[in-house]
Order: structure tokens, then C-alpha cells, then sequence
């Protein structure tokens, strides 16, 4: 039995010799990793919303998230480089490959594409950073106390937050485009409840990875503390979506055939397009979901949808371009009859509509292969027939968090968005394990 030398189970025997193979110490395996979850987690501390300033445009970016995005590549870039870039080569999958070079060449042809430039950088970086962590990490049980380290930075940030500086941790009516429902609502060291919730629902699966391979205590002390703020921030659908997102990948290691697996895990991520996208598009649809739900689009998202698929529809085959469409002077401010809230926010609250507006139809239908269908496939591969193991459970979960989720929130092609990096890593890390996770056994 060879010895697993990174989470994903590159053995260490088979670490290529020389400059681009050299082992790193732990504590900086686990200072960079911890960083970088953190910073995925959440790099905007304690946002003030009462600022008017947050109603103008955003095109400029934040000088903060360049800045910590930018060093942390670096930082990552060189772990990689010591370690051995080839044990990324299995990233290089023609799906995952074909994304790149349209979300790549959608972005020179962008109607903004200097600020695309920008985004697209950002967004790289954050993939880049996702990936490694995986290799970085030298054991499932490293990765598990790191990510227990980062979560417990997170949380008690939170907690202490609220208690300390309750006006930057709470909603409170003096909030920029404040929602009725949302004054005392916790959001703790985050810039809005749905972010901390979104948070949440990760933390809680962390917590429950760590209380299987590291420790039971920690894990699930992890566990309560976010589930707990997680209910204060009153976020539906982060609410919503956890039991189901346990409920279906616990069914997983039930049910373990291919077919089975795939109806189980693809049958929600359907459904719930068919109540947010087809209630828009499908009168017979949105008569039923409205007899069903009172609220299906749970803050009155239907505006925006419609919105998003009317934009999608003048660009249909190359999109806007990435980070170019919502929050611009173009959009906010064009001129337009009949302005209304719509035009103020910052996506469409669906990732699949947020996709086509980036770079069109054709870069949607590419993105559902390699994010949706091929993970599938490797998660077959990894373990067909067989019970998870605790990392193939762990990036079950974040994996199928990103799908449910992308139905009302944009958690995809968004580097700043912390549901969109978990995703990301649970993509890479279910397709690293199909090339080592035999050899690691």
C-alpha cells in the first residue's frame, strides 16, 4: 500500500524528483492552505451597509480582493511549482479545457473588456487556488484540521461580531437597498445574510468531513456553532437546502449504482431549475409551483430572471462578458423607460442565467458537461458500486451544494464567491481522484 502524499491521494513515492518535486514543511502546507480558505470563505470583513457609496456602479473592483487574491496566487503558484504542477495535469479534460478558452476569448469580445480582463484574472486565480489546495494538503487528516483551523475563524469571527459590533453584523433598516425582512438578521463578519448562510451550510459540511477523519469533538462542535448562525441569519434558501443537500448524498451511499446515483443526484438540480427558470419561462409551470409554494422565488426573483433571459437573448452567442453586464454604468444607468430595482443588483440570482449572460448559450451547454454531467461520470469511476469514502463524501456534498444552490444564487464563474470556490474544488478534487485515489489505497 503506497503512502498518500495529498489529500486527493498522490502517493509520495511517486513525486517526481528534482526543482518541480521537492517536498514543502507542514507548517507552510498549512498556513498557505489555511489562508486560502479563509480567504475563499470570506475576504470582506465586516462591510458597512449603510454606505451609499455601495448604489453606484462597481466597475473599478476592490483594491482589497486584488490585492489578497493576487498574493495568495503567488503564494499558491510557488507551492505548486515545488510540489509538481503534473499533479494538476488531470484537470486538463477537454470539457474543463473548452470552458477556459470561450470564458477566455468571450472576455476580449466583452463590451467591457478591460473590466472582464480584470474579473477574469480574479476568477483564475481563485481556480488556481481551489486546485491546489488539493495537492498542498498532504493527508485527508491535514486537509480536515485545516479546514476545522479556518472554519473556527469564520464562525467565531461571526459570533464575535455580532456581539461586539452589532451594527456591522446585524442588518438593520439604515441598510442600502434594506429589505423589509432583513433588520436583525445576523450576517456576522460577512457583507450580507445570504452570504453568511451560504457560508453556513459549507462550515456544517466541513464540520462533518472533520468529525470523521480528525476528530469527533472538533468536527462537530463545528457543526452546531454554524448551524446555529446559520438559523440566525435567517438565509431560506441556505435553510432550505441543507437537509436536502445531507439527505440526497446520504441516499448516495445507499443507493450505489450508476443509474440510481445519477437520478438521485441530477433529479433535485432539475427540479429546482424547473421551479425558478421555468416558472419564468412556462405559464403551466408557474401556475403549479404558485398553487404549491407562496413564494417561489423566495425574494421575488422573477423580475430579475426575466430581466436576465431578455439580455441573454440579444447576446445569445458570446454573452456580455464576464463581470460586464450586472452593476455597470451600461446597465444601471442606459437610459431605459422603465428603470426599476432590477437594474441595481449585482446578479441574477441564478447561476445558470448569470452563465449565458457571461458568454452565451453555447458556453452554458459547455459548462453544464464539464460541471454538472462530468463529475457525475467521475464520481462513478471513483467509487461505482462501493460506499464513499470521506473525501469523496466531502466533495460530494460541496459539489451538489453548488448545483442545488445555482438555481437561486450565482455561484459560478465568481471568484468572490465562496459556495463558487467550494464547488470548484470539489470538481477538481473529484476528478483528481480518479487518477490517484487507487494508488493511494
Amino acid at each position: 500500500m503506497a503512502s498518500a502524499d495529498a489529500a486527493i491521494g498522490i502517493p509520495a513515492d511517486g513525486r517526481q524528483r528534482g526543482v518541480a518535486g521537492r517536498d514543502m514543511p507542514d507548517v507552510l502546507r498549512v498556513l498557505l492552505n489555511g489562508f486560502v480558505f479563509v480567504l475563499l470563505w470570506n475576504h470582506v470583513w465586516l462591510k458597512d451597509l449603510s454606505d451609499r457609496s455601495m448604489l453606484a456602479a462597481s466597475e473599478d473592483g476592490s483594491l482589497l480582493t486584488q490585492v489578497l487574491f493576487l498574493g495568495a496566487g503567488a503564494a499558491m503558484a510557488a507551492a505548486i511549482h515545488r510540489i509538481g504542477v503534473r499533479h494538476l495535469h488531470p484537470l486538463l479534460t477537454r470539457p474543463l479545457v473548452l470552458c477556459a478558452v470561450w470564458l477566455g476569448a468571450t472576455a476580449l469580445l466583452s463590451i467591457e473588456p478591460s473590466l472582464s480582463l480584470r474579473r477574469l484574472v480574479l476568477f483564475a486565480i481563485a481556480a488556481m487556488l481551489s486546485a491546489g489546495v488539493l495537492i498542498v494538503a498532504r493527508s485527508p487528516r491535514q486537509l480536515a484540521l485545516t479546514m476545522a483551523g479556518s472554519a473556527l475563524v469564520i464562525v467565531l469571527g461571526s459570533y464575535l461580531a455580532v456581539a461586539l459590533v452589532p451594527n456591522l453584523a446585524i442588518h438593520s433598516a439604515f441598510d442600502v437597498n434594506s429589505d423589509p425582512s432583513h433588520p436583525g438578521l445576523w450576517r456576522g463578519i460577512f457583507p450580507q445574510k445570504n452570504e453568511a448562510g451560504a457560508a453556513m451550510v459549507i462550515l456544517v459540511i466541513v464540520g462533518l468531513y472533520v468529525a470523521t477523519v480528525a476528530s469527533r469533538l472538533l468536527g462537530w462542535a463545528i457543526v452546531l456553532l454554524a448551524a446555529g448562525f446559520l438559523v440566525a441569519s435567517g438565509s431560506k434558501t441556505a435553510i432550505l437546502l441543507l437537509p436536502v443537500i445531507l439527505a440526497v448524498t446520504g441516499l448516495c451511499q445507499v443507493l450505489t449504482g450508476g443509474f440510481l446515483r445519477r437520478l438521485l443526484l441530477l433529479g433535485p438540480v432539475i427540479g429546482f431549475s424547473l421551479i425558478s427558470i421555468g416558472s419564468v419561462l412556462a405559464p403551466p409551470i408557474q401556475d403549479a409551483v404558485g398553487a404549491l409554494l407562496t413564494d417561489a422565488t423566495f425574494t421575488g426573483r422573477s423580475e430579475i430572471w426575466q430581466f436576465a433571459i431578455d439580455n441573454i437573448m440579444i447576446r445569445p452567442w458570446r454573452g456580455w462578458g464576464i463581470g460586464a453586464f450586472w452593476m455597470t454604468e451600461r446597465t444601471m444607468y442606459a437610459g431605459s423607460e422603465e428603470l426599476t430595482w432590477v437594474t441595481t443588483v449585482d446578479h441574477a440570482h441564478n447561476a445558470y442565467l448569470d452563465t449565458a449572460l457571461i458568454g452565451g448559450l453555447p458556453f452554458l451547454a459547455l459548462t453544464v458537461v464539464a460541471f454538472v454531467l462530468a463529475p457525475v461520470r467521475d464520481l462513478q469511476r471513483v467509487a461505482g458500486g462501493m460506499r464513499l469514502d470521506a473525501e469523496t463524501m466531502l466533495f460530494l456534498r460541496l459539489w451538489f451544494l453548488g448545483l442545488v444552490s445555482a438555481s437561486f444564487e450565482t455561484v459560478l464563474y465568481n471568484g468572490n464567491n465562496a459556495t463558487c470556490c467550494m464547488f470548484m474544488i470539489a470538481v477538481f478534487g473529484l476528478r483528481l481522484r480518479t487518477r490517484y485515489a487507487v494508488l493511494a489505497r
